[in-house]
């Protein structure tokens, strides 16, 4: 980690992506402790163990703290945020709570699911929820420029373009290594987005390139990590329970979504041996740091990857995933026509971090423009107690 936010003497109510879930339950239940997608947990952990402040807690719930009195408890909030900018999602009930706060609201990471050319129609509760947050913090963090283009629509222009939080976990040792790294084929991570393919820039052209590259990994030393992929959570958790039927009926349904026969022995091997899903960030990139490269359209699946230093090829197959993309300025391949397997794999061999070793000294610094826009400091980690410095960069298993 390059520095961290010092809020000195402030209180730090944290609302948004979690930084960490439960280690018990179901898996169902551990899934939506994560806000029902595991990469969540990347965004809230970069920012929480990001921030040194006099205390910080996760909000507890709207119920349990009534709104006028939250600042009796809490100097601001920040918020870790996700997709919130999309037609589908309604805000209506954080907008009436934090509007009855007196507190700032510092956002991180917002990004839009809107479709280039559709227009800027969100539910009222969400575009309040947005001005809100426009009108409380000196600027919002937003994830890329398509993110910024959607809110300047709206008349919101205190914006700065500073990618996602997750990033503010990477240290500068892996940074380096990152650059030094040689993609291979030995032991890959993939990422399927089999469940948001009709929200793709071009549907069939997503749903192409993913099957052939499961169809070419089915042989390979490759492992599937899931986010939220239904069919594929309700497989892991019947095998858990010993429930062959499920287990049966869920491996049907993945291999149909890939184009393949449930019945192959080689694809049903592959569904019960090589698929992961991690409720731990820890657990997480400890995992991709025994990887040799990791490829796929999960955005912050390849993020923990490049946490690890392990290099990875990021299909871009929207809006949310090319915006940040681009601004990382990571090696990726946007799924706008089909693309062969061996296409893919070939651009992942090429695979090259030094452009976004460069480019990560002006985030840096975009990272700083913002949060002095909001009234935070910096403290560059060689700085730190030792204590601090420990939660900054936590030891990783590999």
């Amino acid at each position: 980690m390059h520095f961290r936010i010092a809020a000195p003497g402030k209180r730090i109510c944290f609302w948004g992506a979690p930084a960490h879930v439960p280690a018990t339950g179901s898996m169902s239940q551990r899934l939506e402790a994560t806000g029902a997608n595991t990469g969540n947990m990347l965004i809230g952990h970069g920012l929480f163990h990001g921030l040194t402040a006099a205390h910080k807690a996760y909000h507890p719930g709207f119920g349990v703290i009534p709104a006028e009195r939250l600042h009796e408890h809490f100097d601001a909030i920040f918020i870790p945020a996700s997709n919130f900018v999309a037609a589908s999602v309604d805000l209506s009930s954080q907008a009436d709570y934090f509007a009855r706060t007196k507190l700032p609201l510092i956002c991180f990471g917002l990004g839009s699911q809107i479709l280039p050319g559709e227009p800027t129609a969100l539910k009222p509760g969400t575009e309040r929820f947005v001005r809100l947050v426009s009108e409380r913090s000196g600027s919002i963090g937003v994830r890329g420029a398509f993110t910024a283009e959607v809110l300047w629509s709206l008349g919101i222009r205190n914006v700065s373009i500073v990618g996602c939080p997750s990033l503010l976990g990477l240290r500068a040792s892996t940074l380096d290594r990152l650059a030094e790294a040689r993609p291979s084929l030995a032991k890959l991570a993939l990422g399927f987005s089999t469940n948001v393919r009709s929200h793709a820039l071009v549907p069939a052209a997503m749903r192409m390139a993913e099957n052939a590259l499961f169809q070419r990994m089915l042989g390979e030393n490759a492992f599937y990590i899931l986010q939220n992929e239904a069919p594929e959570m309700e497989l892991l958790a019947a095998m858990e329970r010993a429930d062959t039927a499920v287990v049966a009926a869920s491996a049907e349904r993945i291999a149909m979504a890939f184009g393949v026969s449930g019945s192959r022995a080689d694809v049903r091997r592959f569904l019960e041996t090589r698929m992961r899903a991690f409720f731990s960030v820890e657990d997480w990139v400890g995992c991709l740091g025994t990887m040799s490269a990791a490829v796929g359209s999960r955005f912050h699946g390849n993020i923990a990857a490049l946490l690890a230093g392990t290099p990875a090829l990021f299909l871009a197959h929207d809006m949310r995933t090319l915006e940040l993309c681009e601004l990382l300025r990571v090696p990726h391949l946007l799924l706008d026509q089909p693309h062969s397997a061996e296409a893919i794999l070939e651009r992942l061999l090429a695979a090259d971090y030094t452009a976004f070793r460069t480019n990560f000294r002006r985030l840096l610094m975009e990272w700083r423009l913002f949060l002095a826009r909001n009234g935070l400091g910096i403290q560059d980690v060689a700085d730190m107690p030792p204590q601090a410095n420990a939660e900054a960069e936590p030891a990783l298993s590999a």
